[in-house]
């Protein structure tokens, strides 16, 4: 363990330079894009340990990847483990509702990206009698007799959904980059989109999704009047005086998710030696065979700044935003003593700003009293 020293407060900066010397610098790269219409998508885990990936060397190699490019919206299948930690019962009759709710829905989504279900034909089949359930319970237990033959054919829950949506991007949002090393070099390949995975509660959904429509058949429930379908409308009001109100039809939001079919992939390990031609592939000057080719990379052009180094603070900074700025123009509260105000009064047009009233002389402490003295006008 290597140990550190802090610099004495008095010490003078750079004293110690010579103890901290550089180990060692990279020649950095930087690749346009990916080839074709390939895109580079960061998937995050944060309710995953990163010690437990979800690969093929932990037993949770992910199955199929979903995505919705125009709703934003990308989902994960990893298998679950059946045999251990498991409650029989509950998976058998969470699987039974997916199985019963793809067959209804023909395999359409749940949540936001099945648009919650809304406008979607109610499963069919038969009410729920007395004799419906001890029949049903029988089957349960012949099922589950056979367990293995029901892992097989997806009878139980078998697998888990991860989903998340794509991190919008305004002027603001930084290009992040993923890096790779080879020697002395590093390549650095420009991100396309960053999601969150987090587990989805599907399996719920289709459980009360066929609840609903066993209740609404159930001739005992009695008659009840079909509610009218209504449109969620959602309007945010911001806080900030000058900016106007945003509104944003969760309705319009719900019907796009809806209609968007979902772009299935193919998953492939970080093991797959089709992971590692890919990994290659993110070097620059390895187009050709995927190795680096050092010639190549001698003929690349130097990469240089149009910017100086105060618009280049300007560029990286936030954006000037004159509401905010007028209320930080307010003249702020000198007190004396025990909450006796000097100052109180804000600057109308024309008057000394906050930057002004510090720059002038008349504005000074005295050698008795820590106070301002505030010059009349």
């Amino acid at each position: 363990m290597a140990e550190v020293e802090m610099e004495h407060a008095d010490a003078p900066i750079g004293a110690h330079e010579e103890d901290d010397p550089i180990v060692s610098s990279y020649d950095i790269y930087i690749k346009p894009q990916l080839a074709g219409d390939l895109q580079m998508y960061v998937l995050q885990f944060p309710n995953r340990d990163s010690r437990q990936p979800y690969n093929k060397m932990q037993g949770s190699e992910p199955l199929i990847l979903r995505i919705k490019p125009n709703a934003g919206m990308v989902e994960l299948d990893v298998p679950m483990e059946v045999y251990s930690n498991y409650d029989r019962k509950k998976g058998l009759a969470w699987g039974g509702a997916m199985k019963k709710s793809a067959e209804s829905k023909g395999n359409g989504s749940h949540g936001l990206p099945g648009g919650f279900g809304i406008g979607a034909a109610p499963p069919g089949g038969r009410g729920k009698g007395r004799g419906a359930i001890v029949d049903q319970e029988a089957i349960q237990s012949q099922i589950l007799a056979d367990y293995q033959n029901a892992v097989k054919n997806e009878r139980v829950l078998v697998k888990q959904t991860l989903g998340g949506q794509i991190m919008a991007k305004d002027d603001t949002t930084p290009q992040y980059m993923i890096g790779t090393f080879s020697g002395n070099q590093l390549h650095l390949t420009p991100v396309d989109n960053i999601v969150q995975m987090r587990p989805q509660f599907h399996h719920i959904d289709a459980q009360s999704e066929q609840d609903r429509a066993g209740r609404a058949r159930d001739p005992a429930a009695g008659a009840r009047a079909t509610p009218d379908a209504r449109a969620i409308h959602m309007t945010v009001k911001s806080n900030v005086d000058g900016e106007e109100d945003t509104t944003d039809t969760m309705a319009a939001r719900i019907t796009a998710a809806q209609a968007e079919a979902w772009k299935k992939h193919r998953y492939v390990d970080e093991e797959h030696l089709e992971s590692w031609d890919g990994y290659q592939n993110l070097f620059v000057g390895s187009e050709k065979d995927g190795m680096i080719q050092e010639e190549e990379l001698k003929n690349k052009p130097m990469l240089r700044s149009s910017l100086n180094n105060a618009e280049y603070l300007d560029e990286i900074s936030a954006p000037m935003d004159a509401a905010k700025l007028s209320r930080s123009q307010k003249v702020k509260k000198v007190k004396k003593g025990k909450g006796k105000e000097k100052a109180t009064d804000e600057p109308e047009d024309g008057a000394e700003s906050d930057e002004d009233a510090i720059s002038d002389p008349a504005l000074s402490d005295t050698e008795n009293e820590n106070e301002a003295i505030v010059p009349k006008a």
